[in-house]
């Protein structure tokens, strides 16, 4: 009979229907666990990225550490060659300088020595002739009077100054002092002869000792220092006629200088 379906045929659509509705419900469910899947790839891959960024700017600024590293050690390297340079400089300049004080002072101590033999010697050879001498600051330093040496008003050499000056010039010539030869005269001016002033003639009074000790006896006039100071530099004042006579005078000074040879 055609009509309203049996129970049968209800059960059957049930079931149908059911069927029908669990295969709906797990492929929402495997849908959403794709979705799930995805969004946590997807999560994870941002996450990886950041991840490999993190690790890559630790990386790089590792490497700029590195690099700064090496370039302070370097920079280092090179102030502590430098300074080591530096270093042996100043230790070079120490030496050469120990080195100069000591030859400075060993030339000093013989330079003494030899002032010594030449006082003794000088001594020796004026001995006879009243001719005083004396040590100053510079040196020996001989008093020659004027009538030893000129007549009054004159700058030629007399005889006994000619021996005089021999006999200083024989010592000399075996020592490398220097020498300064200077003139004096009184304080009376000049109105005759030669001479203008006494300027000029205390000037040529010493020059006619040097040429006598260059020409005559052969020393080498690069030893000597020559100059005219007149009346000043008095030994005694000028009131009377034997002070006059005692401030005309030529004065010699052997040096502790040595001359220095030629370059």
């Amino acid at each position: 009979m055609k009509g309203r379906p049996s129970m049968l045929d209800e059960r059957l659509y049930d079931e149908k229907e059911l069927e029908k509705s669990w295969l709906l419900s797990y492929s929402d469910l495997i849908s959403l666990l794709f979705v799930i899947i995805v969004i946590i790839a997807a999560t994870s891959s941002s996450q990886i990225d950041s991840k490999l960024r993190e690790v890559q700017q630790a990386e790089w600024k590792q490497q700029e550490e590195l690099e700064e590293t090496i370039k302070s050690k370097e920079i280092l390297e090179l102030e502590k060659l430098h300074l080591q340079r530096e270093i042996a400089l100043l230790e070079l300049r120490h030496r050469q300088l120990a080195a100069a004080v000591e030859a400075v002072q060993t030339e000093a101590e013989n330079g003494s020595k030899r002032l010594d033999i030449v006082r003794s010697q000088l001594a020796a050879a004026l001995q006879e002739m009243n001719i005083q001498f004396e040590e100053t600051p510079e040196g020996l330093m001989i008093r020659f009077p004027e009538n030893v040496l000129f007549a009054s008003g004159s700058a030629e050499l007399q005889e006994e100054g000619q021996r005089v000056i021999a006999s200083v010039a024989e010592v000399l010539r075996r020592f490398p002092h220097l020498v300064r030869i200077e003139g004096y005269t009184d304080n009376v001016p000049i109105t005759s002869g030669r001479y203008r002033t006494n300027w000029e003639l205390s000037a040529a009074r010493a020059l006619s000792v040097m040429r006598e000790m260059v020409d005559i006896h052969g020393l080498p006039a690069s030893r000597f220092i020559v100059a005219g100071l007149g009346e000043l530099n008095p030994i005694a004042d000028n009131t009377t006629a034997e002070n006059r006579a005692r401030n005309r005078r030529v004065e010699m000074v052997v040096l502790a200088d040595l001359e220095q040879p030629d370059q």
